[in-house]
């Protein structure tokens, strides 16, 4: 028997371990299938204001606001299908979106998840906020049920049982949808809640560690611990994989919050027969719930009877040489395809999209790939309907953006890693700096503490500039910007309040090695940008002055010159998204010739006491004061 219970207990733990605990964190059965107490309020129209009883908050009770709209002629004889609307950021319940469904032939229930009444405002008996503050504050295992997420989708699941306790609601036919937040509030309930029968997010989704708008603010800004439970309990990677109802994902090429990246990661976790893409280029972020797109695909689901054929399915794309193509699965007659392409790397936002008519020969469409390398693409059908569905975008000489994936110690040099990592840590405490240099081997020698034997190489310019003001050196020799992010994730800023950080981080990211391949300089950029937005979430009364990559290679014609030349020119953009200073000393540290010297770099990559002191005296004006 000891033995048999270490065995059910060791399967118990390993079932926490490996991702149950989403499904152990929310009682679905309890939410689902018990009858929330609800009061019904001021009726108008087709919409009648409700109150519904939500989860406890701070060990109060609460109570979530929603519009309850139904058709006309909807009665328990002739119950309808029904729809749970999840509004987003900086959203509430929208009466003209329950009524939009209504006037379509459904009942629909558009609850609040911020704590807030018909107003718009917070009321006394309201949940917690919608706030980033709030959504990503540290918490512990013991409070995961006061966080933002969990009672938002603890909102929704009661408001599928308040659907379901409706006589004029055919509970076999009830779908959801949601729009950014709510989108990613939609991932997560369509993997919880085996009653819904069709879901669509629109814009949200999972994998907001990975790449997202809050990856380097508000993820960055909480501790390891935090972090790392917040996305484990909370992220929709854990519950979209157990989607069992259609789903319908529709989003843009050049989503603020939610990138394609992410995005296809999400929904690639969906069985592939039970998932309709809708990505198209250039789509606007918004509360916006008219997209035919999304009428359509539900109607075919929950109406079968009604006219509405499915939208149409692609296969995922198969590539011959130069020729790829993709197959039609199902659906509406296609009327037009489309290839999309880009050549560019890095931030998605920033990628520029081209467009190409495809060739459509029966249940096929084929295209030529055009001949740039690298290449990120994807096919777009249009049926007879004028409705939009794609495949996943797939690429060519194009990678995920490794420059901005955390990494710990990538290569071996003059020092131990992770003993460096382990001195900043302590350094860090002792020192409680006001300024902090963050970044590779050439922030690493050039002095101060954590002490290296072979640094202090422009101990004049460290005493010059800095004196005996507290300054903390986190270079480190080697770093790329996926080794400053695993450092900044592991507590190197943790606890500080520092004036000033300075931030030179890039140049390594050049070089491929069998640990780690080169980057591109759009995919450097980003990652410079993700470190300085990481610093600034995990010190935000920080000035930060973000240095321009240093120029190396002896000669103009060093063609490494001019892959840094390609990086520099997109930091101002990078600079003001991140609302820092930006510093460029090319001009600087370069003979009239072009050349550099020796004496400034004798490596013509690391600085000499000549070049630190270049670099000294245009830091001189942002100290603090």
């Amino acid at each position: 028997m000891p033995g048999r219970f270490f065995v059910i207990l060791f399967v118990w733990v390993s079932l926490l371990r490996s991702g149950a605990e989403e499904s152990l964190l929310w009682d679905v059965t309890r939410l689902t299938g018990t009858l929330p107490p609800s009061e019904q309020g001021i009726k108008s129209g087709l919409s009648q204001e409700v109150w519904y009883e939500g989860e406890p908050f701070g060990g109060k009770s609460t109570r979530v606001f929603a519009y309850l709209s139904r058709p006309e002629g909807a009665s328990k004889d002739k119950p309808a299908p029904a729809m749970l609307l999840v509004h987003g950021g900086g959203g509430k319940a929208f009466k003209e979106w329950a009524e939009h469904w209504a006037k379509r032939g459904y009942v629909a229930l558009a609850m609040d998840t911020a704590g807030q009444g018909p107003d718009g405002k917070h009321h006394d008996k309201g949940g917690p906020d919608q706030s980033d503050n709030t959504k990503f504050r540290n918490f512990t295992d013991a409070d995961a049920r006061e966080m933002w997420s969990y009672h938002a989708v603890a909102a929704v699941l009661r408001g599928h049982a308040l659907l379901n306790s409706l006589p004029e609601v055919d509970r076999g036919r009830v779908g959801v949808t949601g729009i950014s937040w709510g989108g990613y509030l939609t991932c997560l309930v369509a993997g919880l809640d085996h009653g819904l029968k069709v879901a669509v997010p629109v814009y949200g989704c999972g994998f907001l560690g990975n790449n997202s708008y809050w990856r380097d603010r508000s993820l960055a800004a909480m501790d390891q611990d935090a972090r790392e439970r917040w996305l484990r309990l909370f992220d929709p990677s854990t519950t979209a994989g157990k989607t069992e109802c259609p789903i319908l994902f529709l989003n843009g090429t050049h989503d603020f919050a939610y990138p394609p990246d992410s995005y296809r990661k999400t929904f690639s976790l969906v069985k592939p027969e039970l998932r309709t893409v809708s990505v198209r280029v250039d789509l606007p972020h918004g509360h916006i719930w008219t997209f035919k797109e999304v009428d359509a695909f539900v109607d075919h689901v929950l109406k079968p009877d009604s006219d509405s054929p499915a939208l149409p399915g692609l296969s995922e794309i198969t590539q011959d040489n130069n020729s790829i193509s993709t197959r039609i699965l199902n659906g509406a007659a296609v009327a037009k395809a489309e290839l999309h392409y880009t050549t560019m790397t890095g931030n998605w936002q920033q990628r520029q999209w081209k467009s190409m008519p495809a060739n459509l020969r029966g249940g096929e469409i084929q295209a030529l790939l055009p001949a740039e390398s690298p290449l990120t693409y994807f096919f777009t059908v249009t049926d007879s309907r004028g409705l939009m569905t794609s495949t996943a975008y797939a690429e060519t000489g194009a990678f995920e953006n490794t420059a901005c994936l955390p990494k710990g110690k990538l290569e071996q040099d003059f020092y131990e890693w992770d003993t460096r990592h382990a001195a900043v840590l302590t350094a860090k405490d002792r020192i409680q700096p006001d300024i902090v240099l963050i970044g590779d081997s050439i922030t690493h020698l050039w002095g101060g503490e954590p002490q290296d034997p072979k640094g202090n190489r422009g101990a004049k310019a460290w005493q010059a500039l800095f004196g005996e003001r507290k300054v903390l050196n986190a270079g480190f020799g080697w770093d790329r910007t996926q080794n400053v992010l695993w450092r900044i994730g592991h507590g190197e800023l943790d606890g500080l309040n520092p004036k000033l950080i300075v931030i030179h981080i890039g140049t390594n990211n050049l070089a491929g090695t069998k640990n780690a391949r080169a980057n591109t300089p759009a995919e450097i950029a980003e990652g410079i940008q993700a470190v300085t937005l990481q610093a600034k979430a995990k010190c935000p009364a920080a000035k930060i002055v973000l240095m321009a990559v240093f120029p190396r290679g002896e000669k103009p014609e060093n063609p490494d010159r001019a892959r840094i030349d390609a990086i520099n020119t997109l930091l101002p953009a990078v600079a003001k998204t991140c609302g820092a200073t930006l510093i460029d000393l090319k001009s600087r540290f370069l003979e009239g010739d072009g050349t550099i010297s020796k004496e400034t770099m004798p490596d013509f990559l690391h600085p000499a006491e000549k070049g630190y002191g270049i670099w000294a005296e245009a830091l001189k004006e942002h100290l603090p004061k």
